[in-house]
């Protein structure tokens, strides 16, 4: 499908680091100006991610317009509840809105959450999995309960790149660099080569090796070039 989400274009630094939850906080500007650009607005819109250090619980990427208490209520309650997490997961990466799941408006969820914080309407995406586990979410939340046809193009498009962002937290969270692999890889970004690093971090030549040959297996990429992009676009380096 091809996105409706305004492109911005290649940025002029190749190495300019974006973190996941910049890149989530991005999509979901993207999407606020093209629904502007239609006339319309989301009152709020979230994208969590499943953190497999806390059993399964999620976690926020990026947040616009949630209070506190509808946000805790999406990580936790909207997680748990099976029936409707599993139309969720069962949809496979499709929008599903309050409309397309019968009754849902008489849900608790609904009369004691989301219509007493002004919401009408809204859509709930999953963002990626890893086997049944359903590793990201991307909620949005309207105040008109008649968009639904209007907006379903660009909550599609919007959970398609979202999904890639949260692919990089998932990926970013098995990723333990220590503190000198990362002074390696922003003296590897900035085109310093294997002499130049081991005079500036005063150790041997074979041990700055060592440290890009642990760096290529975390990063999961097998070139110098590679392991910086990667490592600048999870925003573990600065530019």
């Amino acid at each position: 499908m091809t996105s409706v989400l305004p492109d911005r274009g290649a940025g002029p630094d190749m190495f300019a680091p974006r973190s996941p939850a910049a890149g989530a906080y991005g999509i979901l500007g993207l999407c606020a100006e093209e629904l502007r650009a239609r006339g319309l607005a989301y009152s709020a819109a979230a994208v969590t991610y499943r953190d497999p250090s806390s059993s399964g619980r999620h976690r926020a990427l990026a947040s616009s317009g949630y209070d506190a208490r509808v946000l805790e209520f999406l990580l936790d309650d909207f997680v748990a509840d099976r029936n409707l997490f599993g139309i969720i997961r069962e949809a496979s990466g499709v929008p599903v809105f309050w409309q397309d799941v019968p009754r849902f408006e008489q849900v608790e969820m609904v009369t004691d959450v989301l219509r007493p914080s002004g919401y009408a309407e809204g859509a709930s995406v999953a963002l990626g999995f890893s086997g049944r586990e359903v590793t990201g979410l991307l909620h949005m939340s309207f105040a008109d309960s008649g968009v639904v046809d209007r907006v379903r193009e660009v909550v599609a498009a919007s959970s398609a790149a979202c999904s890639r962002v949260v692919g990089d937290q998932v990926a970013l969270d098995g990723v333990h660099l220590s503190p000198r692999e990362i002074q390696v890889l922003q003296l590897v970004a900035r085109g310093a080569g294997n002499v130049e690093i081991a005079e500036k971090l005063f150790v041997s030549r074979r041990t700055v090796a060592t440290h890009l040959e642990n760096i290529f297996v975390k990063t999961g990429t097998n070139s110098r070039v590679q392991a910086a992009v990667r490592a600048a676009k999870w925003g573990l380096i600065e530019s």
